[in-house]
């Protein structure tokens, strides 16, 4: 007749598996599939909606107003009523990494935007302007072009003030040949 397992035999043996499950999953839990947090942006409005995905299935999801969007419903600019997401930020449980996608990149310089506006105290007329500008670059281009557009305006509306935005001379003569190739281009009716 054999031994009767103890409680703690059991308990050992079952933290000892528990702990063999959890050494061979840990790889795993560091990929997107199993894992994520991701930002997305709707590009009609600048809302910014936070979701987390367990296994590739969406299990939290809230859409919050954004500076941006706070900033376009303030003034009164028309916002497409269907929303159009775009990836901006993602980040996974493991590894802890952290990918911005190009409309990350977009996200952050329209902040930098709006501290500009801020900064220099501009009227609601200017401001009305910059982001109508903005938003329509944001619905009808790519992410890179919608960049260029913020980097355009953040200096324009820094030379307008009197304000230095960029002192990166590269940078100054990549906005100085997207000027030049706006100016070419023929005025839309």
């Amino acid at each position: 007749m054999g031994k009767k397992a103890t409680p703690l035999y059991i308990m050992l043996l079952a933290g000892a598996l528990l702990g063999l499950v959890l050494l061979l999953s840990w790889p795993l839990l560091g990929q997107p599939w199993i894992f994520c947090r991701g930002t997305d942006i709707d590009i009609n409005s600048g809302d910014t909606r936070h979701g987390v995905y367990v296994l590739s299935l969406c299990m939290k999801n809230e859409i919050q107003e954004s500076d941006l969007s706070r900033e376009v419903r303030r003034l009164g600019i028309a916002i497409p009523a269907t929303r159009v997401w775009k990836r901006a930020f993602e980040s996974h449980l493991v590894n802890q990494s952290h990918t911005d996608y190009s409309y990350g990149h977009v996200v952050a310089t329209c902040d930098q935007l709006l501290c500009i506006l801020d900064l220099t105290k501009a009227s609601d007329q200017e401001r009305r302007v910059a982001l109508e500008s903005l938003m329509t670059g944001l619905r009808t281009g790519n992410p890179h072009q919608a960049q260029d557009q913020l980097f355009l305006l953040m200096d324009e509306i820094g030379e307008r003030h009197g304000l230095e935005v960029f002192d990166n001379p590269e940078l100054k003569e990549y906005l100085k040949t997207l000027r030049k190739q706006r100016e070419a281009q023929p005025a839309v009716p």
